[in-house]
């Protein structure tokens, strides 16, 4: 065995000194830089607006950052450490967190994008944050904790409510403009049809007058004419002259004097029917349109608005279906003639179109209210293809038709429903599809006006 100096252990121990030396500057270093790193990580993150934040296995806090410490109503960061929700809020709200981050725990699995709500210690607000969560684990994998960031979106989701609020308001705003607009233009038309009755009953009420006045001249004289005409036939038998009887009954023959006097008569009344139609044509004109009024609330006779709206458009139906009245005992209503003339048309129109090949049937019914006694009703019901039920509920929208492009233009029962509502009224309707639609327009009898505040969107 060797042995050592005294010098030599003298060395050996400064060797010694010195390597301890250097590992405890090493450690120091590493100290240090782990320091700095902590202190440049908790700079970081207590700066940074998200709620940052690591909870073990049991959901105890690891580590927090100053935005989760703030709104949790902790005093500091580290006083969140070893703590849980438990300790911060009520517990309903810290078993829906603790559920839910076990489960994560259990799965392994990530959760991206979460909207979650949080209570703020401070002011009790409620707050929606943007989480994200994902697992903590160890050098092996095993999952020992999560790892979560937050994000305040509560303004961002209070300016999206108020955009979406803005957004719906002014649809809304431009659905009523819309609406309005055609109202004016459907007023305009009726104003423009209005016109035309009234210069068409001049025009043509004139001459008719005149020849109405002819006609029944004419039929006077007519009547004159051929009872001279049966005298001198009676007479004829006693003409003696061989050649006079001779030219008389061939001029008979020729003539068919026999169906000339009984084509007369007939002549004569088809005529005067035929000047009655046209004049009754030109009332029922000036009476859909209500040429000689403003558009200002009156007493109406509904049965003959309907009988002159019918009139109108029969060249619509005749040729699609047989019109079948059923009419009730129902008072006079004070309402806008004209309007309540063109819901009619419209209805009776699309009836006439829902009717397929086959000749079909079109019921207008009226009545009044059982249940309400101030209000009267009145139903055009059709055996056409019928509506089929997920699009009942947009019939009466802007522009929707179920008919081909180019036969419709979705306006017809928008309008109607909007002159209905003006009446403070109501239209429903009952579709079978393959059996028919029954339009029911329920009118109260006076006329309320309506409030302007009802046109437009409540701010």
């Amino acid at each position: 065995m060797q042995h050592l100096t005294v010098h030599d252990l003298i060395s050996e121990n400064n060797r010694l000194r010195a390597l301890l030396q250097q590992q405890a500057e090493a450690q120091r270093k590493v100290e240090q830089a782990v320091g700095i790193e902590r202190l440049l990580i908790r700079t970081l993150t207590d700066n940074m607006p998200e709620l940052i934040y690591a909870k073990d296995a049991q959901s105890r806090f690891l580590f927090g950052n100053m935005a989760v410490a703030d709104i949790m109503g902790a005093s500091s960061p580290a006083a969140l450490i070893g703590k849980s929700d438990y300790d911060f809020y009520a517990k309903e709200l810290a078993d829906q967190y603790f559920t839910d981050e076990q489960a994560l725990l259990r799965s392994g699995d990530s959760l991206i994008g979460h909207e979650e709500p949080v209570a703020d210690a401070h002011t009790g607000e409620q707050r929606t944050l943007l989480t994200t969560k994902v697992p903590l684990r160890d050098h092996d994998g095993v999952v020992i904790g999560i790892v979560g960031i937050g994000r305040d979106i509560t303004d961002r989701k209070l300016v999206e409510a108020e955009l979406l609020n803005s957004n719906s308001l002014l649809i809304e705003l431009n659905k009523k403009l819309s609406h309005a607009q055609e109202q004016l233009v459907q007023s305009e038309k009726m104003a423009s049809i209005g016109q035309l009755a009234a210069g068409v009953a001049h025009e043509i009420n004139n001459p008719i007058g005149y020849v109405c006045s002819n006609i029944s001249a004419l039929d006077g004289y007519m009547v004159k004419i051929l009872n001279i005409l049966a005298v001198h036939l009676d007479a004829q038998q006693f003409i003696t002259a061989p050649d006079v009887v001779e030219r008389l009954n061939r001029l008979r023959i020729e003539n068919d004097i026999n169906y000339v006097i009984t084509d007369c008569g007939d002549l004569m009344r088809e005529t005067r029917e035929g000047i009655s139609r046209v004049r009754q044509i030109v009332q029922d004109l000036k009476d859909f349109s209500h040429a000689d009024t403003n558009l200002d609330f009156h007493w109406a006779d509904l049965h003959r608005g309907i009988d002159s709206t019918l009139n109108i458009i029969s060249n619509e139906l005749k040729y699609k279906a047989d019109v079948v009245k059923e009419y009730g005992d129902i008072p006079p209503v004070e309402c806008i003639g004209s309007q309540i003339n063109q819901v009619i048309m419209n209805l009776a129109v699309n009836a006439a179109h829902a009717i397929g090949a086959e000749r079909g049937v079109i019921t207008l019914r009226t009545g009044l209210d059982k249940v309400h006694g101030d209000k009267v009703w009145i139903e055009v019901a059709d055996t056409g293809c019928g509506i089929a039920p997920e699009n009942v509920k947009r019939i009466f929208e802007p522009f929707y038709t179920t008919k081909p492009i180019g036969q419709g233009t979705g306006l017809g029962l928008a309008l109607s429903y909007g002159i209905v509502q003006r009446h403070r009224g109501q239209i429903e309707v009952t579709s079978v599809v393959g059996q028919g639609t029954v339009f029911r327009v329920t009118l109260p009898l006076k006329h309320t006006p309506v409030d302007m505040q009802e046109i437009l969107p409540r701010s």
